[in-house]
């Protein structure tokens, strides 16, 4: 189903201190760094009794705090606690995270302090290697280049020195600098290569798993609008006790924009559940998780100033298995499109499974973009994923 005024009131966690006071004024970097660790392959692959689901949520807030960012509210469902934070989202499931953050965060700030926690409260221990450090299945880092780098931390101010700080934590690790290497076309990438000795049989196996992601830069000043919000801003619908406004603007401009609505699945007529969180920042910005069939995400992120406008686009969703073959990656990324109108964007698409209709269809994907040139086109073999890259620009 579409998003309805009753996902304001269902969260399992929210900070309406933060919610009300939080001020996006002097928010300026929109592209975000993307931190993925798969500490096993499955969860039925967990050789203890517990998951990352069970760390409590006052640990959570300590290790984001490292990060520099605050959570504004969290929702769960069967398979995953989905985070809303003050810079992006946090994703945890029972075997793996995904953690997204932009601005001026300190991602990587966070490592030593998350391995100490799992170690302590799971009783999961990955230190396995002579040097002391941690060996956990699959570790993937991921960012853009950055509009405003000098602003940035010290560490996240050059990617070099963030693959020297991960290579301290994580041995085998691989760096790549995807597309053009200058000062505001490229994307990088840190990969570890799979821990091959984790049981890995018919017994352990899920879904092919697949990330579409697209990075959009200098959007359409009208689209950007709709994600502007002045500190006088109503806020229809009903008001209930546990209600703020931020999360009240953001299911607004949910439903204004459409963005409830890029996948078949989550429309009415569905069968699959659908979870959703948002949020509007003051003056400008706008944050959301959404969560289809109880273990899918996608989430956005839009920062509209002028003259460095910036949105995000991340998800997990299988769109051409789940859709059952009605809708594709296109069908995503032209839904999408049509939100932000951008002069310039970026994606990736990872996939396990390079014979996938998903993937032959997406290597593709410009000859469907009469508006775009296409600047890159990029296929890796990484071990055992496959990564698609383009960069397209519109047409003058």
């Amino acid at each position: 189903m579409t998003v309805t005024i009753k996902e304001l009131t269902n969260h399992n966690y929210i900070d309406h201190e933060l919610s009300a006071t939080l001020d996006s004024t002097d928010a300026f970097e929109g592209p975000e760094k993307l931190l993925e660790i798969w500490f096993y392959p499955h969860k039925n692959a967990i050789t203890t009794s517990k998951t990352l689901r069970d760390v409590a949520m006052d640990k959570w807030i300590e290790i984001l705090k490292l990060v520099k960012c605050e959570v504004l509210s969290m929702k769960k469902t069967q398979e995953l606690d989905a985070f809303l934070l003050s810079e992006s989202s946090l994703f945890v499931f029972d075997h793996k995270l995904t953690l997204k953050t932009c601005g001026t965060t300190t991602t990587l700030f966070c490592l030593a302090k998350l391995f100490h926690t799992i170690e302590q409260e799971l009783s999961w221990k990955f230190q396995a290697t002579p040097d002391g450090k941690y060996a956990p299945f699959k570790v993937f880092y991921s960012r853009r280049c950055f509009l405003f780098p000098c602003k940035q931390a010290a560490i996240h101010q050059n990617w070099a020195d963030e693959v020297d700080y991960l290579n301290q934590f994580f041995d085998h690790g691989k760096s790549y600098s995807v597309g053009r290497n200058d000062k505001s076309n490229h994307w990088n990438l840190y990969v570890t290569e799979t821990d091959s000795t984790m049981p890995q049989g018919k017994e352990y196996t899920e879904d092919d798993d697949e990330t579409f992601e697209v990075l959009m830069t200098e959007l359409d000043p009208h689209c950007a609008n709709m994600f502007v919000c002045g500190p006088d801003t109503s806020t229809p619908g009903p008001a209930e006790a546990n209600e703020d406004k931020g999360h009240n603007l953001g299911y607004q401009m949910t439903k204004k924009t459409k963005l409830d609505e890029i996948y078949l699945n989550s429309s009415q007529d569905s069968d699959a559940s659908f979870h959703h969180d948002a949020f509007a920042f003051t003056p400008c910005g706008y944050s959301s998780n959404m969560v289809l069939a109880e273990k899918y995400y996608y989430t956005l992120h839009v920062t509209p100033e002028k003259g460095w406008s910036y949105a995000s686009f991340e998800s997990n969703i299988p769109v051409f298995d789940i859709s059952q073959g009605k809708q594709d990656n296109l069908n995503v990324l032209l839904h999408i499109l049509s939100v932000f109108q951008p002069r310039e964007f970026s994606m990736t698409f990872f996939t396990k499974n390079a014979t996938s209709p998903s993937f032959q269809k997406i290597l593709r994907i410009n000859e469907s973009l009469p508006e775009y040139t296409k600047l890159d086109k990029i296929v890796y073999d990484l071990d055992d994923y496959h990564l698609f890259y383009m960069k397209l620009q519109k047409k003058i």
